[in-house]
């Protein structure tokens, strides 16, 4: 069975892509900063375990490898998934909120590939799923820091999948565009609906998009029928990034 680490965990995507590679067979243990959040990681039976740390940290992403090949003696798959997020002006944002934002974002995506590479290069088969976003391709008002953590996170996941690709360790990203449910929309969804309805309004699927749908995309990637595929930004965005955003999609006939 192989295994793989989930970071970002306790909901929302990281949820998502726990729960769709355990059904997928897979071994998984689930990362996360606060524990109780991942209580629900015991439902998905023994070849599943929960386990806290800041990704943002070297100790931590080199504790969650050891507890991985420890508990189930590989770590086959890495799904790097743990990301804040932050809105503000650009010459006035809090600078320590800035810090956090790429401390997690993209400190904690390349320190995760570092303490996993010498386990996935022993693996046979190892892959890596970075969760970078639409914002990693192109920018958004007033999300200047998330927008520019989230371009390094992009060019870090081809940056890598060339570095890794002769260990035989393929690196690609997935490109989420507005994904209900998650930390991100959930604000949006209870307390700013003019703004979820104008962001809604741009997808040319005419709806955000579902956890699970970008679990099955990172299944995919981590899947042998992705085993030619690496360095890719794959968007699951129901369509946004297709337009050239000149225009809005005019639904219906």
């Amino acid at each position: 069975m192989p295994a793989a680490v989930v970071t970002g965990a306790a909901s929302g995507i990281g949820r998502a892509a726990m729960t769709r590679l355990h059904a997928d067979g897979w071994s998984v243990l689930g990362v996360d900063l606060d524990e109780e959040r991942l209580a629900w990681v015991g439902d998905l039976g023994d070849d599943a375990e929960s386990f806290a740390a800041d990704v943002s940290t070297e100790d931590g992403n080199a504790a969650m490898v050891a507890r991985a090949i420890e508990r189930f003696g590989a770590v086959d798959g890495l799904v790097l998934n743990a990301g804040i997020g932050t809105a503000g002006p650009l010459e006035s944002q809090a600078m320590d909120v800035v810090d956090r934002v790429f401390a997690v974002n993209l400190r904690g995506t390349i320190l995760g590939l570092r303490a996993a590479v010498p386990a996935l290069r022993a693996s046979e088969d190892g892959a890596v799923v970075i969760t970078a976003s639409i914002s990693g391709m192109s920018g958004d008002p007033n999300m200047w820091a998330y927008n520019a953590s989230k371009g390094g996170v992009l060019n870090y996941a081809r940056a890598a999948a060339i570095d890794l690709g002769g260990d035989g360790i393929r690196v690609n990203a997935v490109c989420p565009g507005p994904i209900g449910g998650t930390a991100m929309t959930k604000p949006l969804e209870e307390h700013a609906p003019d703004l979820y309805e104008e962001m809604r309004s741009h997808v040319p699927l005419e709806r955000f998009g579902l956890p699970e749908e970008v679990a099955a995309a990172i299944a995919w990637l981590l899947s042998e029928d992705a085993s030619y595929v690496t360095g890719v930004a794959l968007p699951v965005d129901g369509g946004i990034t297709a337009s050239n955003g000149m225009m809005r999609p005019r639904f219906g006939a």
